[in-house]
């Protein structure tokens, strides 16, 4: 629902209801107000939420941008289990994979694998 006339650049259109404990609405004055009562407001107005720009990644560039990293379990994306990176080059990672080691580029691994925790196998972009 975004793209609203009314609605302020990176927020979006809820409800248009009563305003409910700590959510915020707008008010006729167009300002962003939070409702803090523990009931419910007695008027009827839009009620917004910021937007959540989701984190983007992009691949390790080289060994000295993934060594901080160094000992994180990393899984396949899509499969189970965990493997581990057991060394590097300076373009790339050697993953050991039960007994099997493999060499990845960064682009390669940063597209096949995610660390153990979800996060991309790469740097966050700010």
């Amino acid at each position: 629902m975004s793209n609203i006339e009314g609605v302020p650049e990176g927020w979006e259109l809820v409800a248009i209801r009563r305003a409910r404990y700590m959510e915020n609405y707008i008010w006729t004055s167009g300002l962003i107000v939070l409702w803090q009562e523990r009931t419910e407001s007695g008027f009827i107005v839009p009620i917004i939420r910021k937007i959540e720009k989701p984190a983007t990644y992009r691949p390790f560039v080289n060994a000295e941008e993934y060594l901080p990293h160094w000992g994180k379990p990393i899984c396949q994306k899509g499969g189970s289990g965990f493997d581990s990176v057991v060394s590097t080059s300076m373009i790339g990672v050697y993953v050991a994979a039960t007994t099997e080691i493999s060499y990845y580029s960064m682009a390669d691994a940063f597209e096949q694998f995610a660390f153990a925790d979800g996060t991309p196998f790469g740097v966050e972009v700010q």
